[in-house]
């Protein structure tokens, strides 16, 4: 089976949205209710629907190439909207009574998910172009 740009881009957004999402348990420390839910979801329900796309990459299984770009905008939306949220929450002092390595923890899930939403941009980018 070859490996295409692809199907290595779909491994790696997994890998960084459970990255995400492991460093969203360390870390849950925000105070904003709204980028809790919205932090959690993103992290939770694109693991679900990675896993799926990238299981259909291995099998071989033709992915509509519209549902693709579907979830990778929103993908890139959502992401990079989490992100700003969680710089935003952690940033304004709230949080000073919070250890560091938690802060750094925060840091991390924040600019990870921003990451990852320029690699959506890019997925959409690849995917409309292949």
């Amino acid at each position: 089976m070859a490996v295409s740009r692809l199907s290595i881009g779909k491994f790696l957004e997994l890998i960084i949205t459970i990255t995400c999402l492991v460093l969203h348990y360390k870390s849950l420390h925000e105070s904003d209710p709204q980028t809790i839910v919205l932090s959690s979801g993103t992290f939770v329900g694109y693991t679900v629907i990675l896993v799926g796309l990238f299981a259909g990459y291995i099998l071989s299984t033709p992915i509509n190439k519209r549902i693709d770009i579907f979830f990778s905008l929103i993908g890139c939306a959502l992401f990079i909207a989490t992100g700003a949220l969680i710089l935003r929450d952690w940033d304004n002092g709230f949080h000073s009574v919070v250890n560091s390595e938690t802060h750094k923890l925060a840091m991390w899930k924040a600019w990870l998910s921003i990451v990852n939403g320029v690699l959506f941009f890019l997925d959409v980018i690849f995917t409309f172009r292949d």
